[in-house]
This record gives C-alpha cells, sequence and structure tokens, in this order.
C-alpha cells in the first residue's frame, strides 16, 4: 500500500498495524480499497481474519479522520439550511427548510411520499446559497429499491427552468448513489466510506432510505437480547451520522417506516392526578362502595365508585408515565384517540421503537387517506409543532397547498 505514506504522513505503527500493510501491500490494496471494499472482501484478499481487520481500519479512520470536538456556539452559528424547493414545506420544517449539523426523520406509510422529499432535497441542495441551498453534492443511501433516477432528472428538468441561471450546476452526477444489500454493508459504508467520501466530494446533504429497513430483517427477533443488539447498533450509527454532519456542515435526512400499534382492551381508562377519580370504559355490573376520608365532612355524595376489576388492583388500566400513552406526544399517532373512535389507520407508530427517537434531532410524520396527504413535524429544536400541511406530488415536485 505504497499511498498511506502520502496521504497519512503520521500514521502509527505498531505490531498489528505493520502485520496488515505487509499483507495489503502483497494483494496489491490502496487506501482507497480499503476505505471501500467490505471487510469479507479485504479478508479474501489479504488472508487476514476480519477481527484483526476491523481493528487495522477502526485506527486507520482515527489517523484519516481525527476527532477534535466543536464547540456548541460554534457549531449554531455557522449551521445552514437547505430549501426543500416549496415554500410552504419550509415554512412547516422551521421557515428555512432542513438544517445542517443534525438528523431529520420523515417517517410514514409506503407511498406516502417520503422518497419524493428526499430526492427534492437532493436537487435543491446543489443550488447557491442565494436559492436556498449550498452549492454542494448529495450522497443517497439506499437500503431497498435504489435511487429512481427517471423521477430525479425530471425534478431536475423543472428545477433548471425554474433558476436558468443555475442550469449547468443541476446535474444528476451531483447525487452519489450508494446501494446497501444487508446491514453488514450499510454499517460499513456509514463507518468507513461515508466520511472519506463526504470530504472528498463536498457533500452537504447526506439521505438513508430507509433506515428500518435492514434493522428490521436483521433483528425480527423480538427477544430482549435482540433488541439490546438493535439499539447500540442504532446508536452508533445515529452517532457517526451525527458527529459527521457537524463536522462538515452537512444536513442528514433519514426515512424511516411505521409500524402497527394494537389495540389495547379498555385502553380508555383515564387517571386524573390528584383526584380520586377512575373511569373505565367496560365497568363491571357488580360496583361496590369505598369509604372515602371525606365522607364525614361532604357526606355519602363524596364516595368514589370503582368496578370491581378496578377495586382489586386499585389501579388504572393506563398509566400516564407508561410508554404507550406518553409516545403519542413523540411518534406522530395518537393510537389512544383513534382507538376511541375506531380510526385503525391511526393505530401506527414509528419503527425502531424509543431508541432511535432519542437519536433524531427533527422528526417530520407524512400520512396519507383517499383524499389527501399531510405532512407535520412532532419535534424539532427549530420548528414549532401541531401544523399540519396538505401536500401534491406534481410533476415539478412535492408542492404544499394550505394547512390543515
Amino acid at each position: 500500500m505504497t499511498d498511506l505514506a502520502r496521504i497519512c504522513p503520521s500514521f502509527s505503527h505498531n505490531e498489528l498495524t505493520n502485520s496488515i500493510l505487509s499483507s495489503t501491500d502483497a494483494a496489491n490494496l490502496s487506501t482507497g480499497d480499503l476505505l471501500t471494499l467490505s471487510v469479507d472482501a479485504l479478508s479474501k484478499r489479504t488472508g487476514r481474519n476480519v477481527v484483526d481487520l476491523r481493528r487495522f481500519l477502526d485506527i486507520l479512520m482515527r489517523e484519516l479522520v481525527p476527532a477534535t470536538p466543536t464547540p456548541l456556539l460554534e457549531v449554531t452559528d455557522r449551521q445552514e439550511f437547505i430549501s426543500t424547493g416549496d415554500e410552504l414545506l419550509d415554512k412547516v420544517l422551521g421557515g428555512r427548510g432542513l438544517a445542517t449539523g443534525c438528523i431529520t426523520e420523515f417517517v410514514g406509510a409506503s407511498s406516502v411520499g417520503k422518497s419524493h422529499i428526499l430526492m427534492q432535497l437532493c436537487t435543491s441542495v446543489q443550488l447557491s446559497p442565494a436559492h436556498g441551498g449550498l452549492g454542494r453534492k448529495a450522497v443517497y443511501i439506499s437500503t431497498e429499491s435504489g435511487l429512481e433516477t427517471r423521477r430525479l432528472n425530471q425534478l431536475l428538468f423543472h428545477l433548471r427552468a425554474q433558476y436558468p441561471d443555475e442550469a449547468s450546476n443541476l446535474k444528476s452526477e451531483n447525487v452519489l448513489c450508494i446501494t446497501c444489500g444487508d446491514l453488514e454493508v450499510q454499517e460499513h459504508i456509514i463507518r468507513y466510506q461515508l466520511p472519506y467520501l463526504v470530504r472528498k466530494q463536498n457533500i452537504g446533504l447526506i439521505v438513508l432510505d430507509s433506515i428500518a429497513s435492514h434493522y428490521r430483517a436483521e433483528h425480527g427477533d423480538e427477544g430482549k437480547t435482540s433488541l439490546h443488539h438493535r439499539g447500540n447498533e442504532l446508536i452508533q450509527c445515529a452517532e457517526k451520522l451525527r458527529n459527521l454532519a457537524i463536522e462538515c456542515g452537512c444536513a442528514v435526512a433519514v426515512a424511516n417506516q411505521i409500524r402497527d400499534q394494537f389495540a389495547k382492551k379498555n385502553a380508555t381508562v383515564e387517571n386524573h392526578v390528584g383526584a380520586a377519580t377512575f373511569i373505565s370504559s367496560q365497568p363491571s355490573q357488580d360496583e361496590t362502595r369505598l369509604m372515602n376520608p371525606f365522607e364525614e365532612i361532604f357526606g355519602e355524595s363524596a364516595d368514589v365508585t370503582l368496578s370491581a376489576e378496578l377495586q382489586e388492583s386499585r389501579e388504572p388500566e393506563i398509566d400516564i408515565f407508561d410508554l404507550d400513552y406518553q409516545s403519542r406526544f413523540f411518534s406522530g399517532w395518537d393510537w389512544l384517540a383513534a382507538e376511541s373512535s375506531g380510526d385503525v389507520n391511526d393505530l401506527k407508530v414509528p419503527a425502531l421503537g424509543l431508541i432511535w427517537t432519542n437519536c433524531v434531532s427533527q422528526r417530520a410524520v407524512l400520512k396519507r387517506n383517499a383524499f389527501k396527504r399531510t405532512i407535520e413535524v412532532v419535534f424539532s429544536p427549530y420548528a414549532s409543532s401541531g401544523h399540519v400541511l396538505e401536500f401534491e406530488i406534481r410533476a415539478d415536485g412535492v408542492r404544499g397547498v394550505d394547512f390543515v
């Protein structure tokens, strides 16, 4: 590997690295090969075991990308935004579009419009800052069907017509597409290839479509051990993406899937904190009276009636501090209200659970019914929540219609 001394003159040598380097020299591998080939491919080419190669690649990445913490105030001062290309969409996302230095998640069902928004951002980032872009390229990491290039070229065609003075800079070649076949390849790309690519190609937007695909396939077992491993991998993935976004001043946009939220029996039980009031949606015929400590003052009218089932446990069926109850404030779906109204289409929650929710900076939920598509920001550090925007997918891109 003759180019390592030129690329990284300060590379630290030890017994492991010298041994690996001799094997890579014999296999005629360059530094670029080490950063782009999978660990399995490197193992076959060099004859070395995977464990030693991973240790060596970790050392190499630390040398190539030194971990220098960036002060928070410095990050805030240099934060930029990527316009979606639509004024109403920008408004619902905080006014200026997608912020750099953080992870933004677009979550929704299949065919709701997540990939359209992500492709539209890939075109907008190529515009100059004067027109809402960064004048930089985008990398599109696909875990499912790959990038729809015909649709991308269609969006670029309309964008060139809108900004003829920048038509020469708006190219499909500025959107670099990487397809991941499984979770191991995805982790290798994010850990080793992506940092090198972002710096080499002046990337302003990282797109991952979608984050849940391989994690749900590889960790289909819902046992505690599988969920624990999945949680650790999600945290590491988010940390890599966030640090890269902060250090390189780029934005990260991630698509996420949804899953069904199963209905709970008697799910409309309410607990009014500070008062002795418990309400059950299905009370028993046999109700008993409990002595109230204020009976002597207020009389028998102060008695509290509980169903026989609830009297035994003295606890409401839904705890207001339970995750199932609290999730409606950060998931984007109020399944408790949906169950009461009988709307089964709202019995959904984002995939990957609470751990991934804590990894993203902003969550935008996309929904669709027979009449319209909507987008709403559930939580964000710079956009207010609760504003629901109806949007349409047209030939020139995703366009907002009106706030609902």
